[in-house]
């Protein structure tokens, strides 16, 4: 049985937990009746189980057949870096960093109407180093940074083009590291991996490094196996540079509920990647550094504009998915979309049994929930010991905070109050 079959199986297993959680919701005629939110939580906890089956089994998979990829071979690179009020140290820093990688490259940097000075720096920056810099008079977006470099700034000979944020460091093989899997004329999309420059600065970003590493080497390595990772991160990303020349316009003004929309651009385009059928991959081994906010209300505004539009592209990729990325389909509509809102009647089932059906609590819900606890996040400690700490931190934040965001995200899905993430890095 190959990698993607195995994948399929564990797939469908969730499926059937899923329907079998749904099937004992039906049974219930009443919801004030006590048995109901027994059955309830029950059923939702073999979602749960559904769920974790369903990633153990991706790991299992990447882990006893990983992918590996043709060697770089001199294939020219386009690095774009969008630039917007960053400080002036820290974007000399990523742009050298960036100079020092290895691999054939053209740099691009562009300046989005920058009002604190680093303009100037950045072409003292730049200056007989061959980089290509263009600075917008005002703020527009990255939206139209990325669309300026790609239509006008791109070199015609470029193989691959690499996208980074403006306050990320490189490791010397981080481009050719994330280029090789777009060699395979099937792969249209890759993304690295982000470690924390201040992981250790205080607890919170502690707990926040454990959230990144789960996020990359739990859930994007497991989309990895299916081949449908879902967002490119903006700290480090890269696309066939025909194909991204053939999306970038429809990037460049994508429209949701008839408004304009100027966040969540890495997702979209990792979209507008898959919608056209190509695989998107996970590269663990090219490794980039980034800083988080390191206060839990920089990290909360973080997260509100991050969850927000995840719900807006997840709605997105509903869209396409159904035809040709069958796996991811399921993937976002029970649990990027559905999940959320179980999980609130989950959270309220909690609380009847616990008052009308102790026993019942202590016996079967308590037991299923530590074996589906244990077996999601397996991984961190095989694979993380220094993560354990943080991941204790997580969960708990998670149930508190990070949950919540979901529900928020779900009905705010429109408003357009976005929170930048300048703003949240000074808070």
């Amino acid at each position: 049985m190959t990698a993607r079959e195995r994948a399929q199986a564990a797939m469908y297993g969730a499926l059937f937990a899923v329907l079998a959680a749904s099937g004992m919701l039906f049974l219930s005629q009443y919801a004030t009746d006590v048995r109901f939110w027994e059955r309830f939580t029950f059923g939702y906890l073999l979602l749960l189980v559904g769920y974790t089956w369903w990633l153990f089994g991706l790991l299992l998979a990447h882990d006893i057949r990983p992918r590996t990829y043709p060697a770089y071979d001199g294939e020219k690179i386009a690095v774009i870096i969008p630039c917007f009020n960053e400080s002036p140290e820290l974007v000399g820093e990523c742009i050298a960093t960036v100079f020092a990688a290895e691999g054939r490259k053209q740099v691009i940097v562009v300046d989005d109407g920058s009002t604190n000075g680093v303009q100037d720096h950045l072409l003292e920056i730049c200056a007989g180093t061959g980089a290509t810099v263009a600075l917008f008079p005002e703020n527009r977006g990255k939206r139209e940074a990325l669309h300026l470099a790609v239509t006008h700034l791109l070199d015609d000979d470029i193989d691959f083009v690499v996208t980074i944020d403006s306050d990320t460091l490189l490791e010397r093989d981080a481009l050719v590291r994330v280029v090789e899997p777009l060699k395979s004329p099937a792969i249209g999309a890759s993304t690295g991996n982000v470690l924390l420059l201040n992981e250790r600065q205080n607890v919170l970003t502690r707990m926040i490094g454990t959230y990144y590493w789960i996020g990359l080497n739990v859930y994007k390595q497991a989309q990895s196996v299916i081949r449908s990772v879902v967002c490119c991160s903006g700290c480090l990303a890269a696309y066939r540079a025909d194909l991204l020349r053939e999306v970038i316009d429809e990037f460049a003004s994508q429209r949701f509920l008839g408004e304009s929309c100027t966040h969540s651009e890495d997702r979209h385009l990792t979209n507008l990647v898959l919608k056209r059928n190509y695989d998107v991959v996970y590269v663990a081994d090219a490794v980039s550094w980034t800083e988080t906010p390191a206060t839990v209300r920089g990290f909360l505004r973080q997260q509100r504009r991050w969850k927000r539009g995840y719900i807006r592209e997840s709605i997105y990729t509903l869209s396409y998915a159904w035809r040709n990325k069958k796996m991811l389909f399921l993937q976002i509509l029970l649990w990027d979309l559905t999940a959320p809102f179980l999980s609130l009647g989950l959270r309220l089932g909690l609380i009847v049994t616990a008052v009308h059906a102790p026993m019942f609590l202590v016996t079967v819900i308590l037991p299923s929930w530590i074996v589906m606890m244990l077996v999601r996040y397996v991984f961190v400690p095989l694979r993380a010991r220094d993560k354990v700490f943080g991941l204790f931190l997580y969960m708990l934040f998670y149930e508190a905070c990070l949950y919540w965001l979901n529900i928020w995200a779900l009905f705010t899905v429109k408003n357009r109050s976005w929170v930048t993430r300048q703003v949240a890095a000074q808070v």
